[in-house]
């Protein structure tokens, strides 16, 4: 298979627009729990795990953190910690 480039357009901004798509019921804490999960096995601790929710800069997360609230995000990240520890 090849790939065949596509023509330049002069005014074409080359700018990554992103969406927000419609899913199924769960998908937003499923995500929260991968998110978080993968930031573990990193090595983040809960404190560093918290401001990617509390940070506005951080958008799909902090979108859980309005979402879903404080003590939930904070519960989430108690139980993935707990569930990865890595000793």
């Amino acid at each position: 298979m090849s790939i065949i480039p596509l023509p330049l357009v002069e005014d074409d901004p080359f700018e990554l627009v992103g969406m927000v798509l419609p899913g199924e019921e769960g998908q937003t804490e499923a995500m929260a729990e991968a998110l978080v999960e993968e930031f573990i096995l990193l090595g983040w601790n809960e404190k560093r795990l918290m401001s990617l929710f509390t940070n506005p800069f951080y958008l799909a997360t902090h979108r859980i953190y309005r979402q879903k609230g404080d003590a939930y995000v904070r519960d989430l990240i108690a139980r993935m910690v707990a569930k990865w520890r890595i000793e």
